[in-house]
């Protein structure tokens, strides 16, 4: 998809790809209505492109919900994608080849739609640069028409990857329809148990959106919080990407839980029963199986993780991912169950990507202490070290409304920009933002091995303190009523503690470097290998 911009630039101001910007003041051109004799009407040249120059600030209006709409798409999908191709294999293993020649040819056509889905966007910025060697009319190719400006100016063309900052709801929004739609879902529930024939088909239709919702808004609100609190500036591609990586790392998690395991298990015991192999897979093969291939998601992005922060950032978004599908699984599975979908969407959503935040960060520690070695043993060894590379151009959102710069996380905080009517730039000062001492801290794992082993070992606790209160409740004598409340209590308790290690860790996220030390430590070394020949 090509977008295009065409505008007279305000210096240091965002350039937008979009019409939210300062007005341009043009001058209508009236149209020849015949050619004069012997004149020939010749159209001119567009400038050629050129690269777009570092500093720029591009813009674009800002539209959380069409992110969202997006993300649930590519989830559904994917998980189409995953069955068929999941099915294709295991019954291709175990005999059945036609059937499963049939699931993996289905496969491909929602394969073919996620390709389709994430080719890369490119924008076409045609921009008037006053000039004074310029002039007044120039060709605009993107909207087959001309430009003429009041002052001398040149035009700039500058074909772009589109790098638009992550745009999501905000936590605050996320939260709220995520509880209009358990308590709907719980209304629908109670039109099902005592309403008559009619009232139970509308209830069954409409549990269709609350099923899209409630498995996908909980995501939103997580993903926001998490962006918001970390800081770092995060483009959609890149944390589309992430969240893509966590959904797909699914797919070897289901060959070891349902083939692998399974396998393992029946040469121990061929005679174990199906809830004896559920529980077995729920407090091993799980969090063994699922950590692993979530670890081998986030370090395809290994180029991209600079710091245990970025790392953090990564896992806690593959971690997302995965929950996300495995959402879908549950609550479609329980037909939009409220109580299903609320125990999910604010525990075991934040507990997967908690834990394969964990993950990330360590490798995190890792990549950034090798590439510091890499640098000094370089430098030692007598090569010339290269400055780091310059930031590419900077996108910022915008209100549609009101034309100012929403503050994203990793842009500056000291200062606002608003394109007034008049397209002046003003600069408005924001007050200090005053961070108070947390009252909880949790140090990152600082290896792979360490944050691997967190992972594995808070996963296996949420799924094997379930497993063995539902063993004790079979065990017991006590009511339906009695394990119910029980049940719901130690629940809680788990949520609870899930929110306060994650609540330390991302104190410690805050806090953790970022990579900017080791940027300075190599243009350090390059200025100082480059005196040195």
């Amino acid at each position: 998809m090509l977008s295009c911009a065409a505008q007279i630039m305000q210096p240091g101001s965002p350039q937008g790809p979009h019409s939210y910007q300062a007005p341009i003041a043009t001058q209508h051109i009236p149209m020849m209505t015949a050619i004069p004799q012997g004149m020939t009407l010749v159209t001119p040249e567009p400038v050629p492109l050129s690269p777009a120059p570092p500093n720029l600030q591009m813009a674009r209006p800002s539209r959380p919900w069409r992110m969202y709409g997006r993300v649930v798409a590519l989830v559904i999908i994917l998980f189409l994608f995953e069955i068929f191709l999941f099915d294709g294999w295991i019954n291709t293993i175990y005999g059945d080849s036609l059937y499963g020649a049939i699931s993996l040819i289905c496969a491909i056509p929602f394969m073919l739609g996620v390709i389709a889905m994430r080719r890369p966007r490119a924008v076409l910025l045609e921009r008037a640069v006053p000039d004074p060697s310029g002039q007044q009319l120039h060709v605009i190719t993107s909207q087959s028409g001309s430009l003429q400006t009041p002052m001398l100016t040149r035009l700039d063309r500058h074909l772009m990857r589109d790098d638009s900052v992550l745009d999501v709801p905000s936590s605050s929004a996320a939260w709220i329809v995520f509880t209009i739609t358990v308590l709907c879902s719980g209304g629908l529930w109670y039109m099902l148990y005592v309403g008559n024939v009619g009232a139970q088909l509308i209830a069954t239709l409409l549990l269709i959106p609350a099923i899209i919702i409630g498995f996908s808004i909980p995501v939103m609100g997580w993903w926001s919080h998490s962006t918001k609190r970390i800081g770092l500036p995060t483009r959609r591609r890149d944390a589309e990407a992430w969240l893509i990586a966590g959904i797909l790392s699914a797919i070897p998690a289901l060959f070891i839980n349902s083939w692998i395991f399974l396998e393992l298990v029946l040469l121990f015991d061929p005679d174990i029963s199906v809830t004896g192999f559920e529980r077995l897979g729920a407090v091993i093969s799980a969090p063994i199986g699922e950590e692993l291939c979530k670890a081998g998601a986030i370090w395809f992005f290994a180029s991209k993780i600079r710091s245990p922060k970025h790392g953090f950032q990564i896992g806690f978004t593959v971690g997302l991912g995965f929950a996300i599908l495995e959402n879908l699984m549950y609550i479609v599975g329980t037909a939009g169950f409220p109580l299903t979908m609320l125990v999910r969407g604010i525990g075991s959503i934040p507990g997967h990507a908690i834990w394969t935040g964990t993950t990330g960060a360590g490798m995190g520690w890792v990549l950034m202490q090798g590439r510091a070695t890499e640098l000094k043993i370089a430098a030692e060894a007598g090569y010339r070290i290269k400055p780091p590379e310059a930031e590419d151009a900077q996108w910022k959102l915008i209100d549609k409304e009101s034309g100012k710069v929403i503050q994203t996380p990793g842009s500056d905080a000291e200062s606002g920009v608003v394109v007034g009517p008049s397209g002046v730039e003003i600069w408005m000062p924001s007050a200090p933002i005053l961070q108070k001492e947390p009252w909880i801290k949790i140090p990152l794992p600082q290896s792979i091995g360490v944050g691997l082993i967190f992972a594995i070992m808070g996963h296996a606790s949420w799924n094997g303190i379930v497993t063995i209160f539902e063993i004790f409740g079979e065990g017991s004598s006590m009511s339906e009523l009695t394990f119910l409340i029980l049940y719901l209590l130690l629940t809680a308790m788990m949520i609870a503690a899930v929110w306060i290690i994650g609540t330390g860790l991302l104190h410690s996220v805050r806090e953790a470097p970022d990579g900017s030390e080791i940027d300075e430590y190599q243009a350090q070394l390059a200025e100082l290998t480059q005196q040195r020949l």
